[in-house]
Order: structure tokens, then sequence, then C-alpha cells
């Protein structure tokens, strides 16, 4: 009884404030508080580049909030072009600070922001979370949203690109193809809002128009994908995005394939694929490149000999420069774009 007593003595020194330190009372408000008020956190990069991370772009109801990180310039007053990255991970994992086999992707991030622009990494719901078309209303959701604060991050909201690998090629693709297409609007977010409020919003009064998109070893067509000689289709990451089996889904795999949705005014594509993907075939690349071709759309396509999957290569030398051919290859496509 005796060391209980001694053990609830301390506990209660512990929770009591210090001795001589004034503690002030908390702040009550009006009403109930539902923002993040937790402190705006950054990291320094060098070259007058700082990281935000965890910034809340939408807030759905039933949902965990989705966030992206941030790569701003000190600088503000610039208006700059703005770059999302997404990731990719077979739409069932993964998450915006990582690409294949780059050790710091953020700083790959903050390197690209540093030569000009906004860049934003984008956190999705996955497909565990959320089923098709979830994720790209939420790449949708985030482009509206950094176009409502352009002026708050120095983006130039006339320029805005697309960028992903995979999975995150595929949501990528797709975003960029279907510019006003309704079907993929993303909903009202309204997780923050009381209900009185909720009931009355609307989406963000933004375009999700894009002017240019960067894909590697992306999927254009789930309707062939995994069914081309070759290649590996992990079992399941399909139907766990579109919620149908494999032999009852074509309908779904067509709606969700950005081919579907290619038309004149599709914005310019890079493509670039490695020629010995085993999970994503090359022959994706090359038939979106020929339709892409075909409707009128400006194309720029780089296969690389001898590249896996994330562009690993038989050597650690080989994934260090097939890495570096893809990403100077991508630098060079959003300079000329943003030139122009």
């Amino acid at each position: 009884m005796k060391r209980l007593v001694t053990v609830f003595a301390a506990l209660a020194l512990l929770s009591s404030p210090a001795a001589g330190v004034a503690q002030s009372a908390p702040v009550i408000a009006d009403k109930s508080v539902r923002d993040d008020v937790f402190p705006t956190i950054t990291a320094p990069f060098p070259r007058g580049i700082v990281g935000r991370p965890h910034v809340e772009f939408a807030n759905y109801v039933g949902y965990r909030p989705l966030q992206l990180d941030l790569y701003l310039h000190t600088d503000h007053r610039a208006a700059r072009p703005l770059i999302l990255w997404i990731h990719g991970g077979g739409w069932s994992r993964g998450d915006a600070r990582g690409s294949g086999a780059f050790a710091d992707w953020p700083a790959v991030l903050a390197s690209l922001a540093a030569r000009g622009y906004v860049v934003a990494a984008v956190d999705y719901r996955l497909s565990g979370e959320a089923r098709f078309p979830a994720q790209v209303q939420d790449v949708k959701a985030a482009i509206r949203f950094l176009r409502s604060k352009a002026g708050e991050y120095g983006i130039d909201p006339k320029r805005v690109y697309l960028w992903g690998g995979s999975a995150g090629g595929h949501i990528a693709a797709l975003a960029a193809t279907t510019c006003g297409v309704a079907a993929f609007d993303p909903v009202a977010s309204t997780g923050r809002l009381p209900h009185s409020e909720a009931v009355r919003a609307t989406p963000l009064a933004q375009s999700d128009c894009v002017q240019g998109a960067a894909i590697w070893y992306g999927v254009f067509d789930l309707v062939t994908h995994g069914t081309e000689p070759g290649t590996a289709l992990a079992p399941g990451n399909m139907a766990g995005l579109l919620g149908c089996a494999a032999d009852a889904c074509e309908a779904a795999e067509r709606a969700a394939s950005p081919a579907s949705y290619i038309k004149r005014d599709t914005p310019p594509m890079l493509l670039i694929h490695g020629t010995a993907d085993e999970e994503v075939s090359v022959d994706q690349t090359k038939r979106m490149a020929a339709q892409l071709g075909t409707a009128g759309v400006p194309v720029e396509t780089l296969l690389i000999p001898g590249a896996n999957h994330g562009w690993i290569g038989k050597t650690s030398a080989d994934t260090r420069r097939y890495s570096l051919l893809a990403l100077d290859r991508t630098l060079a496509f959003f300079d000329s774009l943003a030139r122009h």
C-alpha cells in the first residue's frame, strides 16, 4: 500500500506545473475547433528550397486526411510552374517520398524545385482504402487545391504538370487525359466542416486541367495490362483497384484506361520505359505513344534498352545509369514546357 501511495505521488509531481513556471490557461473557442492547428513544420534543402511536409489538401468523411509534401522557394513572389509527383506501388502501397532505386527521393524533388519550380509530392488513397476512381479524384483535388493557393505558394496556375511512375504513372496519365470529365471530379472536402456547412459545400472552383505530363513505365491500357508476354501482373492489384475479377472487368478496365480518353487537346506527354520491364510491358508505352501521335498530341518517347521496372539493371552501375538518364530527360522535358 505504501508503495502505491509513493507511485501516485510521483505521478502527481510529473503532471503538476514546475515550481515557479507560470502556466497559461487553454484558449477556449466559442464553437468546436476542426482545423489542424499543429505548428507548421519545414525542412531546409540546398539552394533556397524549403520542404513543407504533411500539407492537407482534402479531407473526406470516413477517410484519413489527404496530404502532400511541398518543395517551395523561400522567395514566393515569383510565380513558378508547378509539378505534381504521383508515386507508384501497384495502387496498393507506397508513398510520395520514394521512387525506384533513388536513395533520397525528397532530395531529388527539392533539386527539381531549385531549377525554378514548385513541386508537390502527393499521397492518394490506396486501393485498400478506396476503389477507383478515388485515386484520380485525389490527384485532381490536389491540383485544384494548389491552384487555389497559387498566390500563397508562388505557383503559376497556367503551368501545371504531372509526373508519375508505374501505378502513379497510370494515375497521372489518367488525370492528364480526363480534363473536365465529370466522372473524375473530386467530391467536396467536408471532413473538417460542421454538418450545417458541409451540406452546402462544393468542390473548389479551380480547373483540374494540366499542361503536360511525364510518365515512367506507365500503364495506359488496363484491358491488355498483364496479358503481354514477359510481364508478371501482381495477382489482385487491378482487382483491388477496380473491385471486379479479371474475367469480368473489361468495362471497368476500359473506363480506367488513359488511352480511352485521348483527344486532340490532350496535353503534351513524355513517356519513358525500359525495354526489359517484367512488370509493365514496354508495349504499353509504345501503343500509347502511337495513339497520342495519331490524335495529333505532342509526344516524346524514350525506351531504355535493358532497363527493368524502376530502372533496375543487371548491375548497380546499370541501375544508376538508367535512373539518371530517365531523370535527366524528364527534367529537360519540363524545362522545355516551362519555356513556352
